[in-house]
């Protein structure tokens, strides 16, 4: 039997990239061999939340109080115990783990601050890095790749799997979610302009990938089957079956349990999460039409400034440019069938 630790998968994951559809065909909870999670994970969602709820989501680091600072510790320490315990369970169990993070969600606090306001906005040099409660895991530290709050020794005991999707599809998708679930006014508030400068961008999740291409191994479930690390484009998610049947074979769940069809979501949400959520769930069955095939961007462009006003649609324009570059990398480097 192959050990735990092999059988660990974080799926790293951003907005709009279709993770909560993968999770759908993937049907975790019928998986008799893995440790389901209702939510799909999203373990360090209540930082999120709880920066939301203090407004010190996209501040300087620098700005916030010393009670902010301890109340945001305080929350990824107790966030990163629940994901550990999960996996622990798992352990115990007997079973395997497949659980989502968007990827900014981990991005660690000097980084962000450095990335929104500049290199030179922070003297601090050393990033802030959770220490893990499990004895087995070694003393911490971190590599130049690692812009997380999560230590080296934490994300390595972790297999990742990266979701991609094309960014011209992605960014305005998640522009126009953003702005039903959180009105105009905030939308282009200063606030909202720093949400979607670290949103949209690759950035988080191309460091991830590079971080794990240089620190950890190929596990020996995969070799010579899969590139490593695994990298899914959501295209394929959308067009073609045989990549995610390749990737329960690698991963180890049973693809004769993959659904393609499911019934319409009726449970009733929050518009901020249901503005996010409404494509899924008022489906049945895949929406081939989300397929990114070939995108002349400068066309898109006009679509974006026509639908959102010329100010958003240079916005959202100028992101997308600035992170072809990675996902074209990322691409480059997907499973395939």
């Amino acid at each position: 039997m192959q050990s735990q630790q092999a059988r660990q998968f974080y799926l790293i994951t951003a907005p709009r990239t279709g993770s909560h559809l993968l999770l759908k065909i993937l049907a975790l909870e019928d998986q008799p061999n893995v440790l389901f999670r209702e939510t799909g994970g999203y373990f360090f969602l209540p930082l999120i939340v709880l920066r939301e709820e203090l407004q010190t989501s996209w501040k300087h680091l620098d700005s916030l109080t010393a009670e902010q600072k301890t109340k945001e510790q305080e929350c990824m320490e107790s966030c990163l115990r629940d994901f550990e315990l999960h996996a622990e369970r798992a352990n115990i169990e007997g079973k395997l783990v497949i659980v989502k993070e968007h990827s900014y969600f981990l991005t660690d606090p000097v980084a962000q601050s450095r990335f929104l306001f500049g290199e030179e906005s922070f003297n601090v040099e050393t990033p802030l890095k959770l220490q893990t409660s499990n004895s087995s895991i070694p003393e911490t530290s971190h590599s130049v790749h690692n812009e997380t709050f999560l230590s080296d020794e934490i994300l390595k005991a972790w297999h990742p799997i990266f979701l991609i999707k094309h960014p011209a599809l992605a960014f305005p998708s998640y522009y126009r979610a953003f702005l039903k679930g959180y009105g105009e006014e905030f939308t282009k508030s200063i606030a909202g302009q720093r949400e979607f400068q670290m949103v949209m961008t690759m950035r988080w999740t191309r460091k991830l990938y590079d971080f794990y291409s240089e620190c950890k191994a190929p596990p020996v479930f995969a070799k010579n089957q899969a590139t490593w690390p695994i990298v899914l484009d959501a295209d394929d998610i959308l067009c073609n079956p045989s990549v995610v049947t390749k990737l329960c074979d690698i991963v180890g769940i049973d693809s004769d349990r993959l659904r393609y069809t499911w019934d319409m979501n009726q449970i009733q949400q929050d518009l901020s999460v249901e503005a996010f959520t409404t494509t899924l769930n008022n489906s049945t069955t895949i929406d081939t039409t989300k397929v990114a095939g070939d995108i002349d961007l400068s066309d898109e462009a006009k679509k974006w400034r026509a639908e959102f006003g010329d100010a958003e649609g240079e916005m959202i324009e100028g992101h997308t440019r600035a992170a072809i570059p990675d996902y074209l990398f990322l691409r480059s480097q997907r499973l395939r069938a």
